[in-house]
């Protein structure tokens, strides 16, 4: 059997077809609406613990709660490996219970997680724009890191078919608009999303929030819990200050930019390298790269089939390492 641990929204997209194929348990934590999307895609799940939110110190308590929680319900689980992406507690239970552990990593700047897991880890699956050296730094050994070509979003838009416009909103020409991801551990800096949504507004042009947490914005339509993908695929463009939906967004072949305000990751590096993704580093380099782009759909949705194409699925490299660590 296998151990799969979610712990964020995107999880449940990445995980949902590996799932559906093993013989899985699946543990959970109360998260924005992660619950939701797992009963959207009718995959069971164990509730374990709960985000501690922005405080440093409420963190470190629901994690160790949650440690000690996912501790006492897989001990009786005949559990033959695990495996995970960013998870905290999973590798140390994992590695306490004598459980080999495959984890899936797309973010070296993730300092706090990864000091906490790569050491104890068995394997470690990157994408190839990783910063190596960084990680290694962090602690994980260069002889347990397995690379892909692509970000880890190709399993998301692989098998995408898009669907109408049918959010129960009169919408036309919208850009989608992401905050930063300002819960994270590892994000310090301050949002900028309000300043983008009036700077976009000012275009003349409707915006849609995807929020995160309880934070409201004005001018703005914010919608939640609805299918993200087929949003982003009919919108103008995507401006996010965040990295999953941007880089589903680039994939998608939405023109695609993003505002985020600290190092960038070698996975968005990756995409904009390929012309799949711009970076601005001011609110009023947001809005100058949006009117260069935003009639370029057409050129950016070959550009991304193209890209596609040349990807890696990183779950043929996930079932291969299983299979290494469970005949070892």
């Amino acid at each position: 059997m296998i151990w799969v641990d979610l712990t964020n929204s995107p999880h449940a997209l990445f995980f949902e077809n590996f799932i559906k194929k093993h013989d899985c348990v699946v543990t959970t934590r109360e998260f924005g609406p992660l619950t939701k999307l797992l009963d959207q895609r009718d995959i069971d799940y164990n509730v374990i613990g709960k985000h501690g939110g922005e405080s440093p110190r409420a963190k470190l308590v629901e994690s160790a709660k949650r440690t000690w929680d996912l501790a006492k319900f897989i001990d009786n689980k005949n559990i033959d490996v695990a495996v995970s992406k960013h998870s905290v507690e999973l590798p140390r239970v994992a590695f306490g219970l004598k459980i080999p552990c495959i984890h899936v990593l797309d973010n070296e700047f993730a300092e706090h997680q990864n000091r906490l897991t790569l050491p104890i880890v068995n394997k470690i699956i990157v994408p190839e724009g990783v910063d190596k050296s960084v990680i290694i730094g962090q602690g994980a050994r260069e002889e347990h890191l397995r690379t892909f070509n692509g970000v880890c979003e190709y399993v998301h838009v692989k098998n995408f078919n898009p669907k109408s416009r049918d959010w129960g909103l009169d919408l036309d020409d919208y850009v989608i608009i992401r905050p930063e991801p300002y819960m994270a551990a590892y994000f310090g800096s301050e949002t900028a999303a309000q300043d983008v949504i009036d700077d976009v507004r000012n275009l003349g042009l409707e915006v849609v929030v995807l929020p995160r947490g309880d934070v409201e914005f004005k001018n703005a339509v914010s919608l939640e819990n609805i299918d993200s993908l087929s949003l982003i695929y009919n919108a103008k463009a995507m401006l996010s200050g965040g990295g999953t939906m941007n880089r589903e967004s680039a994939l998608l072949g939405t023109p695609t930019i993003s505002f985020y305000s600290q190092e960038l990751l070698g996975v968005d590096r990756y995409l904009i390298e390929k012309g799949l993704m711009s970076h601005a580093s001011s609110v009023n380099d947001v809005t100058k790269t949006l009117e260069n782009v935003i009639d370029a759909k057409m050129e950016f949705r070959i550009m991304a089939k193209t890209a596609i194409d040349e990807m890696d699925d990183p779950f043929e490299i996930i079932e291969n390492q299983i299979s290494e660590v469970i005949s070892n």
